[in-house]
């Protein structure tokens, strides 16, 4: 873990307020685990906060961002040129562990793409993207998969599953049974609460990155916690200890 100096060399528009961020750094992140993250520190002196986010590519020294508009923070960097400078700290957290010899399902609703984004690039044609979106233009989000399997929900019904991403799994879950089916997921937490209840009745492993708000991404202000079944340290960090967790040591 660094904290790295890099200039922006892209910040464009996706569709809608999802923009991708492209930064060269002046040395590589290194190994960068699926589901891992970094702290960013937006070029506005406004804003004092650095910004967690997944990292959706990193390769050498060019590390690549998805985000979503959302806030005060998001807002500034969408203005953010080309050639402004901005400081990486990372890669940070706990990443995703897939099982050997298992039939990988990965559930993604919206920005929480970006988070399984660098898993689906390794599972490659061994994993089922089930993606829940807002409208089918979100669904260009996910065009760069190649063999990988996408199964899209939208929410106002332009695409795909008429719903959400938790309802479209339930529909398809039956044809996982039996075949050692490990499941991947990053979302908001309504999301995540579903896909419990979903799962809970043939408890298949489950693996979720959590999202959670973040100020320092190292562990030492203990803003992010989120409530385990750990009865000695019940709860943990979503910066340190996660931010992905077994679904099932979860209270939710």
């Amino acid at each position: 873990m660094d904290d790295i100096p890099g200039k922006i060399t892209g910040n464009d528009r996706v569709t809608g307020n999802y923009r991708r961020l492209t930064v060269r750094l002046e040395r590589s992140l290194g190994r960068v685990s699926p589901g891992q993250f970094v702290m960013v520190k937006v070029p506005d002196r406004d804003i004092f906060l650095r910004r967690p986010f997944s990292v959706y590519d990193s390769r050498g020294r060019t590390l690549t961002i998805v985000y979503r508009v959302v806030g005060k923070g998001t807002d500034a960097l969408s203005a953010a040129v080309r050639g402004a400078p901005l400081m990486v700290l990372g890669p940070l957290g706990r990443g995703f562990t897939p099982g050997r010899g298992n039939t990988p399902i990965v559930v993604a609703g919206g920005i929480g793409y970006a988070g399984v984004r660098m898993l689906l690039k390794r599972l490659g044609d061994r994993a089922t993207l089930f993606f829940g979106a807002t409208g089918k233009d979100e669904l260009c989000l996910a065009e760069d998969l190649g063999t990988t399997r996408v199964l899209a929900s939208t929410m106002d019904g332009s695409f795909g599953f008429a719903g959400d991403v938790v309802g479209l799994l339930g529909h398809h879950l039956d044809d996982y049974l039996g075949k050692k089916p490990e499941v991947f997921a990053c979302g908001p937490s309504g999301m995540v609460k579903s896909l419990k209840t979903l799962l809970e009745p043939v408890r298949i492993p489950c693996q979720v990155s959590v999202e959670e708000r973040m100020a320092c991404g190292m562990g030492l202000c203990f803003g992010c916690v989120v409530a385990t079944r750990d009865e000695t340290n019940p709860y943990k960090r979503a910066c340190k200890e996660g931010p992905v967790f077994n679904l099932w040591d979860l209270l939710l």
